[in-house]
């Protein structure tokens, strides 16, 4: 209850034109699930599990359980995935959009329900902390968090045992209702369902694709970014350190919101997925039009017609326009992600060494061409395709060989990373795969079934697909042991995978 008294106290000493921003953008939070039979009537339908996470913290997840299994393809070819009645189903881990002020998982049904039914997967849409009640990197922690439960086979810790125990009871409740009903049972026979992350893929619109970028980085230290202490003479300290919180957090933040803070911003930061020799198979990283450098405010990102990184032969002059008038993002964003902390390469993972992505993550990244973070994505895919991460670019404008998205994009399974393939989406809005259908013009509803029709393919080609690691003469496939942060085992801790070092 003293954390909900300091919430409302902290809301009432903001100033008055973040408070009714901040009720404004807080709306869809508070949608009831039932508009989802509306917005989303294919289903399946979510329903909500309170995990557990660090610190007393409880993240809400959206869950949407696939309505029957699936026959993927692997090693040993085509196959549905249960076996004497225990389902192996695939998992796919997802992040909305919002610019971390604003945003709902309600929003990704669509997309969530489709990938459900169409991969026969696990989808888990994530309601992540925003601000203003949340600062960086409280978005991050959640999804740390939900991965960890979802790497966690042995449900070591608390969060794992909810996850997994949620999961099991709402199929078994969703066996039985079919049953009662008499209909169609696709689900005969299978009495339990067991999530499998050696199939996962991680997804994120906008801010989640951010999010979804930093699951799969790994953080170097980073004190050069900023401001060392100075002597009394002026000099350097030789001792750096990172801001402290009196630096970048907002006074009026109440001390119940001080865990969010990082203890030292300064120190390495490693990604918890598993390394490629651990899980050489690959993990589909969808990043939709994500925002990659937080260094400047949206009101201030230069735009131009075309990516030039996308249109080799694009030579018109890149006359950078910039609007004047700060918009919602611009002035609430600062909210969560205070200025000082902007350049951290969590809050800007697109500033991150190429080497320093996960090799097993195949990249798909979507960008529509009329997005005030086309810039940044341009920059971004020049930084990854000089350092090795390239693959087939699909511009959609009917250009001579402008390859179609279906042939000749699969990638050979001997190369030293999963990849990068870049769909460029020609008269596309930033978010136009998250509109609702009726606002849609027929070009971009075109687009759209599109894109997600590459998704899907992109998603199975590569869960079928392993990066060929050789380790003592022979390739290893097995998982490391887990490590659970100490005296944290059982309390939702964040659970390691084999993520103690950088990845090779």
């Amino acid at each position: 209850m003293s954390s909900y008294l300091q919430s409302l106290s902290y809301f009432f000493r903001l100033p008055f034109h973040i408070q009714w921003r901040t009720c404004l953008v807080h709306l869809p939070r508070f949608v009831p699930l039932s508009v989802l039979h509306l917005t989303s009537p294919e289903g399946p339908q979510p329903f909500i599990v309170a995990l557990p996470s660090r610190k007393n913290n409880i993240i809400p997840l959206y869950v949407f359980v696939p309505p029957a299994p699936v026959a993927l393809e692997s090693e040993g070819g085509v196959r549905i995935p249960v076996e004497n009645g225990e389902w192996k189903v695939p998992v796919v881990l997802d992040f909305h959009g919002g610019g971390f002020i604003m945003g709902s998982p309600l929003e990704q049904a669509p997309y969530a329900a489709m990938m459900a039914r169409e991969l026969g997967a696990v989808v888990i849409s994530v309601s992540y902390r925003i601000g203003p009640f949340h600062q960086f990197p409280a978005a991050i922690h959640d999804a740390e968090d939900v991965l960890s439960a979802i790497l966690d086979t042995d449900e070591v810790t608390k969060a794992s045992k909810v996850l997994r125990n949620e999961i099991q009871r709402y199929f078994g409740m969703t066996v039985d209702e079919i049953t009662k009903k008499k209909k169609p049972n696709h689900l005969d026979g299978i009495k339990k369902i067991k999530l499998d992350p050696s199939r996962l893929a991680i997804s994120g619109f906008s801010a989640g694709g951010n999010i979804a970028l930093n699951m799969a980085i790994w953080v170097p230290p980073c004190p050069q970014l900023f401001n060392p202490p100075t002597t009394a003479t002026g000099r350097t300290s030789s001792v750096a350190r990172g801001p402290s919180s009196a630096d970048t957090f907002s006074p009026l933040l109440p001390p119940v919101r001080a865990p969010t803070m990082l203890d030292d911003i300064c120190q390495p930061w490693p990604s918890i997925l598993p390394p490629e020799k651990a899980q050489p198979r690959m993990i589909p990283l969808l990043l939709f039009y994500p925002s990659l450098d937080a260094r400047v405010l949206p009101h201030e990102r230069p735009m131009k017609e075309l990516p030039s990184a996308l249109n080799p032969d694009d030579k018109k002059p890149q006359i950078q326009r910039m609007a004047s008038i700060p918009g919602l993002f611009s002035i609430m964003g600062p909210t969560y992600l205070p200025k000082k902390l902007r350049a951290h390469p969590r809050a800007s993972p697109g500033l991150v060494d190429p080497h320093n992505v996960q090799k097993n993550a195949a990249i798909l990244l979507v960008l529509p061409e009329k997005d005030t973070l086309a810039v940044q994505s341009d920059v971004w895919v020049d930084k990854m395709n000089t350092n090795g991460w390239t693959g087939p670019v699909r511009f959609g404008d009917g250009r001579a060989n402008d390859w179609n998205g279906h042939e000749g994009n699969a990638p050979p399974p001997s190369r030293s990373n999963g990849g990068m393939e870049v769909w460029h989406a020609p008269e596309c809005r930033h978010g136009w795969t998250q509109f609702p259908v009726a606002v849609l013009g027929k070009h971009e509803k075109e687009e759209r079934r599109k894109v997600f029709e590459r998704t899907l393919d992109f998603v199975k080609e590569n869960w079928k697909q392993a990066l060929l690691i050789e380790e003592a003469g022979k390739t290893r496939q097995e998982l490391p042991p887990l490590e659970i942060t100490p005296g944290q085992a059982g309390e939702g801790a964040p659970v390691g995978v084999g993520a103690a070092a950088p990845p090779s």
